[in-house]
């Protein structure tokens, strides 16, 4: 079993990796935050918020960005 630190660590890299997707992704397509947030639906400091890493941002909202960034989210793991 995992315990709760082991938990943090991997989220923590899971969160700091999408950021940084999501970030050279905005880039390489050559759009602003603001553009981003008015493509996706969402707000500057909801970017802002997503490419620093916070981890309290809502999934809705982020699946909303990496759709328009067209990229996915995936879940792995072993199944039940």
């Amino acid at each position: 079993m995992v315990n709760k630190l082991s938990r943090e660590g991997i989220a923590g890299r899971a969160i700091s990796e999408l950021a940084e997707r999501v970030r050279a992704t905005r880039k390489r397509h050559g759009l602003t935050q603001t553009q981003l947030a008015g493509l996706s639906g969402t707000g500057l400091r909801f970017i802002s918020e997503l490419e620093r890493g916070k981890p309290t941002v809502t999934l809705d909202k982020v699946v909303a960005v990496l759709s328009t960034l067209g990229l996915q989210l995936r879940v792995e793991g072993p199944e039940s």
